[in-house]
């Protein structure tokens, strides 16, 4: 079995009601929906996606170490010594060359995970506004796209660091970006049934998505495997356009086929019964299909009952209905 110096043990993710009190050992929590910003705690974020289900949960990543928290050049963040959590949000305004903002944004994010001594980003949420919006190259997905690219590809060897993703679009303005990084770094995971985001070919924009299928944290027990957002893509290419039933099949069977080359390339080809999915959420472009889902939301939440947040928001490419991602646990031995 594959070693991992990065120490997953303390940090979990969980799903909570927005109205209850951070606790101390919170690293960040995530509330959803729209209107007003919530309070000047820089471990909170908020994302304009409305829940679809209810409960409307909050997603939070909390500790067990002690945990500090500040501001510094736009960003709230905390930490433990082993991770960070951070976020910003960016208005519309600073958006107007939004490939050259998110140049500029991921930049700064390297920057301050430099000077805060967290230089291994492990998972990035991106939440942009209008992200189908635009045609051809000038799609905002794309520049987006470009100006993320652009900048990670200022370090050397770049597309064997890069970090778990997800980029979904939300019906109020702006960027919301959070993320989080480690003093140790993570093990990136690809999906065999899938080409790898970084080397998707011209026809998806002048510079490839820059992400990994899924980051691997920890060893042994415990050990975390935050999977990117998922959807229904066979190589490169989308499948089963406009059939949203179709489209979360092959997305479970894209979870499936990540979780299993992890198994087998990190774990000796541990059994499927390790793994233990810990939280999921289902992005959904068009609410009016939700009851067409209703049957396989058990399959997608697995055995237990695993929390599942449902939101409404626009997937990086038009043809594509849903997609969805998960932090699942692998308790290997020691």
């Amino acid at each position: 079995m594959t070693a991992h110096i990065f120490n997953s043990r303390a940090l979990r993710c969980e799903y909570v009601a927005p109205d209850t009190a951070l606790p101390a050992g919170a690293l960040g929590r995530v509330e959803f929906g729209r209107g007003a910003r919530g309070d000047d705690d820089p471990r909170r974020v908020r994302v304009g996606l409305e829940a679809l289900e209810l409960p409307c949960w909050a997603e939070q990543w909390v500790s067990t170490r002690p945990v500090r928290s500040g501001r510094a050049d736009g960003f709230g963040y905390s930490h433990d010594g082993e991770v960070l959590f951070g976020q910003i949000h960016l208005p519309e305004a600073e958006l107007v060359d939004l490939e050259r903002a998110t140049l500029k944004l991921y930049v700064h994010i390297e920057q301050l995970l430099r000077k805060l001594g967290y230089p291994h980003c492990l998972r990035m949420w991106n939440f942009l506004a209008g992200i189908n919006a635009g045609e051809g190259d000038h799609e905002r997905y794309r520049l987006f796209s470009a100006g993320r690219s652009r900048a990670l590809a200022l370090k050397p060897d770049f597309e064997q660091r890069l970090p778990a993703a997800t980029a979904i679009g939300m019906a109020e303005p702006g960027l919301v970006v959070y993320f989080l990084a480690g003093k140790q770094p993570g093990q990136p995971v690809e999906n065999p049934r899938q080409v790898s985001a970084y080397r998707y070919p011209r026809q998806y924009g002048p510079r490839s998505p820059s992400f990994a299928r899924a980051t691997l944290i920890g060893a042994g027990a415990d050990s975390r495997l935050l999977v990117s957002g998922t959807a229904s893509v066979v190589g490169h290419e989308s499948v089963h356009p406009g059939d949203p039933v179709l489209q979360l099949d092959e997305t479970l069977r894209n979870f499936d086929a990540l979780i299993d080359n992890a198994l087998a390339r990190h774990f000796g080809g541990l059994p499927r019964a390790a793994v233990h999915a810990e939280s999921v959420k289902l992005y959904l472009r068009d609410p009016g299909l939700l009851p067409a889902l209703r049957g396989q939301l058990t399959r997608l939440r697995g055995a237990g009952d695993v929390p599942l947040l449902v939101l409404h928001g626009d997937i990086c490419r038009s043809d594509l209905i849903l997609e969805a991602e998960a932090v699942f646990r692998i308790d290997a031995p020691l």
